[in-house]
Formats: structure tokens, C-alpha cells, sequence
């Protein structure tokens, strides 16, 4: 039994006992937890949240994040076919530029020798007009005076295009320069010398055109 029925029945505490009168401390007790409890109508109001009520949340989160990912995906392939056109292009810049290339390429090898014909031509016109002269005088002298001084201008011609004679007789052997015929037994030169130039080689700049054709001596 509670304190408050032990004091409504206690006929020490009761100033009129048998009454049954509860004390006004414990009436104001009751009213106190009358007001703070809920009513019937407030109870069935305050429902708790449903499941679905969760799930709802979770799946428009969801939605939200897929359609994020597909904006970047969108944005990503947007690039990458942007990356792909340029690529495109620059190979395909760089097709010409090469086809460009090869064609002036080609174009200057066609006429790389253009100037060099053009500096003997007035050696074939020379060469003309010594056989010429020499027809009508039957003159031998003037004929080799002829083909002399026109030798000499396609000399000019040639040095004029990175062309030179190699140096032989008297000099030491050098298959990178010379290439041997024979021997020169009777030769005044010491062993492994050029002793005599057979046929004379040509260097253009800095490369064999072709060697000097010669016979060595054997001391």
C-alpha cells in the first residue's frame, strides 16, 4: 500500500478520522500528473515514424547520388570525344605536313642539280666550238689548246659543286681512298707507296665519289 492510502487511513495522522479525505499536498500531487500526462486524442496522434518513412529518405538519397555520378559520367564522355577530335585533327595536320614534306622534297631533288648542269653548259659550248675551230683550221695545236682551256673550266665547274680530285702518286697507300691495280716493281718510291695514278678518284665534300685506281710500289 502507498504512502498517500496509509496516510488517509492512519487515524494518528487524520485529523477526523474515518472522513477519508485525502491532504491537499496529495491532491496537488494528483492534479500535477494529471497535467503533464497526454490525453487519449494527443497519445493517438503522436505516431511513431514507419518504416517506409525511412526508406523513403534512403532512396531519394540514392537518386540523388546516381544522378550526380551519371552528370559527371556525361561530362567525362563529353571530354574524352572532345580529347578524340583533336586527336583526329592533329594527325591528321600532321599527314599534310609530312605529305608537304616529301613533295618539296622530291621537288628539290628533281632539280638539286639544276645549277650544276647550268655550270656546264658553257663547257659543252667550249668543247662545240674547239672541235669547230679545229675542223676548219686543221689546226692540232689549237685544237689541244682548246680542250685544255675547257677542261679546266669543267674543273671550275666541279669544284664549284663540292667536287675534288684525290691526291695518289707519291702519296702512302689508303685502301679508304685508293684501290690497287698492280704493283710497281721498278718505282722510286718506298714500299706501300703510290707509284703510279691509273685512273683518278673524286671526293664531293667529304665522301668518296669514287677512288683513284692505282698501282703500288714495292719498294
Amino acid at each position: 500500500m502507498t504512502e498517500a492510502n496509509s496516510t488517509v487511513n492512519n487515524p494518528e495522522t487524520d485529523p477526523n478520522p474515518g472522513s477519508g479525505t485525502v491532504p491537499e499536498t496529495t491532491q496537488e500531487t494528483v492534479k500535477e500528473a494529471s497535467a503533464t500526462a497526454p490525453t487519449g486524442s494527443e497519445t493517438a496522434n503522436q505516431t511513431p515514424k514507419s518504416t517506409s518513412d525511412f526508406q523513403g529518405s534512403g532512396v531519394s538519397g540514392a537518386e540523388a547520388t546516381i544522378t550526380a555520378l551519371q552528370a559527371e559520367i556525361a561530362e567525362l564522355r563529353q571530354r574524352a570525344e572532345e580529347a578524340e577530335r583533336r586527336l583526329l585533327y592533329a594527325n591528321a595536320e600532321f599527314q599534310n605536313i609530312s605529305r608537304r614534306k616529301e613533295e618539296q622534297y622530291q621537288a628539290n631533288l628533281k632539280h638539286a642539280s639544276s645549277e650544276f648542269i647550268r655550270n656546264l653548259l658553257p663547257v659543252v659550248d667550249n668543247f662545240e666550238r674547239a672541235l669547230k675551230a679545229a675542223e676548219q683550221s686543221r689546226n692540232y695545236e689549237a685544237l689541244v689548246g682548246g680542250v685544255n682551256g675547257t677542261l679546266k673550266q669543267l674543273l671550275t665547274a666541279l669544284q664549284k659543286a663540292g667536287v675534288t680530285p684525290i691526291l695518289a702518286e707519291g702519296q702512302e697507300f689508303d685502301p679508304n681512298f685508293h684501290e690497287a691495280i698492280g704493283h710497281a716493281e721498278d718505282s722510286l718510291y718506298p714500299a706501300n707507296t703510290v707509284a703510279e695514278e691509273v685512273q683518278r678518284g673524286y671526293l664531293i665534300h667529304d665522301r668518296v665519289l669514287r677512288p683513284t685506281l692505282v698501282k703500288v710500289s714495292m719498294g
